[in-house]
């Protein structure tokens, strides 16, 4: 469960770097252009690879427990 939670928020941080405002680095600076999206790819992937483990942690958890 917790890593779909993460998985969420990297997904949304991902995509918050493809937003015209770009992804904020503190409270008055943010990172816009190439960079920011190479980071938001970075993070989409991340939370992708997460929701595919949780995925399979969660298969294997109840094949272990139905006995197959």
């Amino acid at each position: 469960m917790f890593s779909f939670i993460l998985a969420a928020f990297t997904i949304g941080l991902g995509l918050k770097a493809f937003t015209p405002a770009g992804l904020p680095l503190n409270s008055k600076k943010n990172l816009t252009g190439v960079p920011a999206k190479v980071i938001g790819i970075v993070c989409v992937l991340l939370g992708v690879a997460l929701i595919v483990d949780g995925v399979f942690g969660t298969m294997r958890l109840v094949s272990l427990g139905t006995g197959r």
